[in-house]
């Protein structure tokens, strides 16, 4: 079987989106029946995805393509380009790391796409006006075409099954994140290390990044933390940063909250294991792939209590309830409680492991393929 599975998006740094990718990946080559695994990325991806992923196998060829990196050229690519590329490495199956506009019809193989989320219903904010619309109508088209929806958590099937229940009902099944962050080598190159509370958040309305530096300002004042802890946030600056730099010089934490573009798999799976705690105070996800490899890492993790991170995390995590009268002295209280709290074993969690994983993706690449050929028999 050969296997092309897409990833090219916006992000010029390591995203949720591109570590989904780059697991696609390693769960494709850990099975054997899979001859061929092609991984499609733009040109401004390819330098992080060498550094960050390391991705290396002889069945692997990527193919870095080289557009402009904007949504017209990249939502064209996948209209016009991506059959071409499907038909020249003879795919099997197509996979889409998210969903982007497709002509199945153009395909000669079966399409199956990951759904994390439905944020361009849940989080518009996300996106801004216009181009929620669009991104509307691109998430609509692309489930209609493909031939499976392979989502990353009950909690986001459920959203499907609301907003879209016929094809919930005919092609959508659950397959969960591979988590294998721990397998990496765990190092630490950006600086001095200090005491510090780590979050994984790329700068979205969603990812609640004020609220957190909200509450870190409190646990300052309180002195429930040292006065040289730093706040740091790992990830992809987006639509959110200028409010949280904002919210950083409004209350004067220039010297305690730092935040970080992008690391590696090793540099984050030192921050995971070397943090106070974890801080995940999303409104609404899809999975919730940092608190699944920090509680992998051995993290302490505090988290909203939101269904994905119930999934995820079930008992392991310290929860706080988002809509309580006061938001932030909630999770200043739940955050307390935490950090005097022994840190638990970690779970390796059977269900998120590259054997399991990669097992339930071969299952659902065979059906279609096998379907495919029992419809060309015909």
């Amino acid at each position: 079987m050969n296997l092309l599975i897409t990833a090219i998006s916006s992000a010029t740094g390591p995203s949720g989106i591109c570590r989904h990718a780059s697991n696609l990946v390693r769960c494709a080559v850990s099975r054997t029946e899979i001859q061929r695994i092609t991984l499609a990325v733009g040109k401004w991806q390819e330098p992080y995805f060498q550094r960050s992923f390391k991705l290396e196998d002889a069945r692997l060829s990527v193919v870095s393509v080289d557009i402009a990196n904007d949504a017209f050229a990249r939502n064209l690519w996948y209209l016009q380009k991506l059959p071409n590329l499907a038909h020249d490495v003879a795919a099997d199956i197509v996979h889409l790391s998210f969903p982007v506009p497709i002509r199945r019809r153009s395909l000669r193989c079966p399409v199956v796409v990951s759904l994390h989320d439905l944020y361009p219903y849940d989080e518009p904010d996300n996106f801004g006006f216009p181009k929620v619309f669009f991104n509307r109508v691109f998430l609509q088209q692309c489930l209609k075409e493909v031939d499976s929806i392979a989502c990353v958590s009950e909690a986001t099937l459920s959203r499907v099954r609301e907003r879209f229940s016929r094809l919930a009902h005919r092609k959508a099944v659950v397959i969960y994140n591979c988590v294998i962050i721990g397998a990496n080598e765990s190092v630490w190159t950006a600086g001095e290390r200090c005491r510090f509370v780590l979050m994984v958040a790329q700068h979205r309305a969603n990812k609640n990044i004020v609220l957190a530096v909200k509450a870190f300002e409190e646990l300052l004042r309180r002195k429930t933390v040292q006065e040289q802890t730093m706040l740091l946030v790992v990830g992809n600056r987006g639509p959110e940063t200028p409010a949280i730099e904002s919210a950083i010089k409004r209350r004067a934490l220039d010297k305690n909250v730092r935040l970080v573009d992008s690391v590696s798999d090793g540099e984050l799976r030192w921050l995971y294991s070397n943090c106070e705690l974890l801080l995940a105070p999303s409104l609404v996800e899809g999975f919730g792939l940092p608190v699944a490899e920090g509680l992998l890492c051995g993290s302490r993790v505090v988290c909203s209590d939101i269904p994905a991170f119930r999934e995820i995390g079930g008992e392991a995590c310290h929860y706080f309830d988002l809509h309580a009268e006061s938001g932030s002295a909630t999770m200043v209280s739940v955050i307390s409680d935490a950090l005097r709290a022994p840190v638990g074993p970690t779970d390796t969690h059977d269900r998120f492991s590259l054997e399991h994983v990669a097992g339930e993706y071969a299952v659902l690449y065979s059906r279609l393929q096998e379907a495919s050929l029992g419809t060309v028999g015909r």
